[in-house]
C-alpha cells in the first residue's frame, strides 16, 4: 500500500535504496589524490561521467557508492529478454580496474571497465558478478579520459588508453 509504484522495465530510483545509509554517495572521503594540473576535480569528474550516461538514457546514472565503488545504473546492453528489461546497478572498486576502453557496442558508443587479472570477477551487481562493466555514453573518448582521471583520483592505476575503435 505504501510501496512506491514502479513502471514495467524500470527499477526503483537510487534514492529509495540509499535513504537509510549513513555515508552519502559521491563522498569526498574517497578522493585519495589531488587532480593533476589541468584536470577536473573529483566531484566535477563524477558529474561529467553521470551527465554523459544520462545524455543517452535519462534514467541511467553514475555515482560513487557509500563503500567507495564506482557504480553505473544502466539497462542491460545485450539483446533484451522480455522479463529482463530493467535497470541494474553495477559497481567496481577503482583499485581493481585494469583498463578503460572506449568503442562502439551493440547499439551505442560505450565505455568499458575491465577487471585486473588478479581480480577476475571484480564487477558486481546485486546477484551477478562479471569481469567488466559496459555503459553507453555520448562522448565515449572523453568519458574514457574522465573515468581514467577518476580512477587516479580515487587511488587506482589503469593501463594507458588504447586508441578508440
Amino acid at each position: 500500500m505504501f510501496a512506491p509504484a514502479v513502471l514495467y522495465g524500470e527499477a526503483l530510483p537510487l534514492e529509495f535504496f540509499t535513504a537509510g545509509q549513513s555515508a552519502p554517495i559521491n563522498s569526498l572521503a574517497f578522493a585519495r589524490r589531488d587532480p593533476l594540473p589541468g584536470q577536473p576535480s573529483y566531484l566535477q569528474t563524477v558529474k561529467y561521467i553521470d551527465d554523459g550516461l544520462r545524455y543517452i538514457d535519462p534514467w541511467s546514472q553514475f555515482f560513487i557508492s557509500p563503500a567507495g565503488e564506482m557504480c553505473f545504473r544502466t539497462r542491460p546492453y545485450y539483446p533484451t529478454i522480455y522479463y529482463n528489461n530493467y535497470y541494474r546497478i553495477w559497481c567496481i572498486y577503482p583499485q581493481s580496474v585494469d583498463r578503460v576502453e572506449a568503442g562502439t557496442g551493440f547499439t551505442f558508443h560505450e565505455v568499458r571497465l575491465w577487471c585486473m587479472h588478479a581480480y577476475p570477477q571484480c564487477a558486481h551487481s546485486f546477484d551477478e558478478i562479471a569481469n567488466n562493466i559496459s555503459a553507453p555514453t555520448i562522448d565515449y573518448r572523453q568519458e574514457r579520459g574522465a573515468l581514467e582521471n577518476l580512477i587516479y583520483l580515487m587511488g587506482g592505476n589503469v593501463r594507458p588508453s588504447q586508441p578508440a575503435e
